[in-house]
C-alpha cells in the first residue's frame, strides 16, 4: 500500500491538484505506473521489516547483448503477454473519464521523451535500474544502499558491465549524484494542456 500511495502522490504532484480526491481515478493511474514498471523488470525485491510491513523496493533489468536474440522463455512471455493484457484493460478505463484520457496524453509525451533518453545510454550500460524507493521514515538506515548492492551483484553475474535510470526533477537526484552516478542526458516535456512541464535525466553507474 506504501508503494501505492508514493505512485498516487507523483500522480498528484505530475498531474496537478484537479486529481486530489479522485481516489478511483489516482488508482488507475497508480496501477498503470506499476504495469509499465513491471512489464520491463526482470527483477525485483521488497524488504520488510519484522511486522512484515514494506520498507523498500526495486525493480530492475539486465538484457546483456549476447541475450537478447534469445528471448526471456516462456515464463518470461507469459508475464509479458499477461501484464499487457491487464495495462489495455485499465487504459481502457482511464479513457472512460476525463482526468483518465488528461492522464493518458500526458503518459504518451512522457514516454516519447524517455525515448529520447533512452538513444543517449552508452554502449555497455546494459542494466537499467526501473524503480527504486524507500519509505520516508525510514532512510537513512542503508535500506536504499542494501537494495542497490544487491542490484548490482544481480547485473554482475549476468554479464552487466554498468547500468542506467531515468530520473524526473521531483526524484532525489542528489542521492545518485553522492553515490557515483554520473548524469549524461536530460530532455524535457511540456504538456499540451498548459500544466507544467517536467524534465527527466540519464544517470550511467559502471560496475
Amino acid at each position: 500500500l506504501w508503494l501505492d500511495n508514493i505512485l498516487k502522490n507523483n500522480t498528484k504532484i505530475t498531474h496537478g491538484e484537479d486529481f486530489a480526491g479522485l481516489s478511483k481515478v489516482k488508482g488507475l493511474i497508480a496501477r498503470d505506473y506499476l504495469l509499465i514498471f513491471l512489464k520491463h523488470a526482470s527483477y525485483s525485491v521488497t524488504v520488510v521489516n519484522s511486522a512484515g510491513i514494506p520498507c523498500g523496493y526495486l525493480l530492475g533489468r539486465c538484457t546483456p547483448r549476447s541475450q537478447r536474440s534469445s528471448g526471456s522463455g516462456y515464463r518470461g512471455a507469459i508475464r509479458s503477454i499477461t501484464t499487457a493484457l491487464r495495462q489495455c484493460l485499465n487504459g481502457i478505463t482511464l479513457k472512460t473519464n476525463r482526468y483518465g484520457r488528461i492522464y493518458l496524453e500526458h503518459r504518451r509525451d512522457t514516454l516519447r521523451a524517455l525515448s529520447r533518453l533512452a538513444r543517449s545510454v552508452p554502449a555497455g550500460c546494459e542494466g537499467e535500474l526501473i524503480l527504486f524507493a524507500v519509505r520516508e521514515d525510514l532512510r537513512g538506515k542503508g535500506i536504499g544502499s542494501r537494495l542497490i548492492a544487491d542490484f548490482q551483484d544481480y547485473l554482475r553475474r549476468n554479464g552487466c558491465g554498468g547500468y542506467y535510470l531515468c530520473a524526473d526533477d521531483y526524484c532525489n537526484t542528489g542521492y545518485y549524484e553522492k553515490h557515483g552516478y554520473m548524469r549524461v542526458a536530460s530532455t524535457g516535456v511540456d504538456y499540451k494542456d498548459g500544466r507544467k512541464g517536467m524534465r527527466f535525466h540519464l544517470y550511467v553507474r559502471d560496475l
